[in-house]
C-alpha cells in the first residue's frame, strides 16, 4: 500500500491522453498566436488560453458521453471547440 500514491501520480503524469490533449491545446495557441500575432506576452497568454479551452472542452465532451471523434481517451472535436472558444474569449477578455 505504500507505493499506492506514487503509482497514481505516474498513472496520471504518463497518461498518453494528458500528453495528447496538451500537445494539441499548445499548437492551437501557437497556431492561434501566428495568425493574431501581438508580442511575446500574447505568445504566452495564448498557450494558456488554449491548455485552458481544451480542458473544459474536452471536459464538456466526457460529461455529454459523445463518443465520437475520439483518438484514444481524448475528445478531439469538444477540446478543439473549447481551445478555439477559449483563445477568442481570451483575446477578448485580456486584450493586452
Amino acid at each position: 500500500m505504500q507505493g499506492s500514491w506514487f503509482d497514481l501520480v505516474l498513472d496520471i503524469a504518463l497518461a498518453p491522453a494528458l500528453w495528447l490533449s496538451s500537445a494539441l491545446a499548445l499548437a492551437y495557441g501557437v497556431l492561434f498566436y501566428g495568425w493574431r500575432g501581438g508580442g511575446w506576452r500574447q505568445l504566452g497568454r495564448d498557450l494558456v488560453g488554449g491548455l485552458v479551452g481544451f480542458g473544459l472542452g474536452q471536459l464538456a465532451g466526457m460529461l455529454s458521453g459523445a463518443s465520437w471523434l475520439l483518438i484514444g481517451q481524448v475528445q478531439f472535436l469538444w477540446g478543439t471547440l473549447g481551445a478555439a472558444l477559449g483563445l477568442v474569449l481570451r483575446r477578448r477578455l485580456w486584450p493586452r
